[in-house]
């Protein structure tokens, strides 16, 4: 049976999304969703982002685009 994630506060999400780049636990943990649905997502945001250039394989996306993509509006 399928663990179901617990959902951020606001406040929480706001201390993930300080930082410049973004993990694939993060993603798991804004997005509140399993490991395989973050990796599709950060596939995606892999691709759009480094489309033409060089891609770093260091496990990150922008955390600004995971924002974008989850349409989390930070004041």
């Amino acid at each position: 049976m399928p663990v179901k994630r617990k959902s951020l506060t606001k406040e929480e999400i706001e201390v993930i999304a300080q930082y410049q780049w973004a993990s694939i636990k993060d993603i798991m943990d804004i997005g509140s969703i399993g490991r395989n649905k973050a990796r599709n997502i950060f596939n995606l945001i892999s691709e759009n982002y480094f489309s033409d250039k060089y891609r770093i394989k260091n496990g990150l996306v922008p955390m600004d685009l995971v924002l974008e993509y989850f349409s989390i509006k930070l004041s």
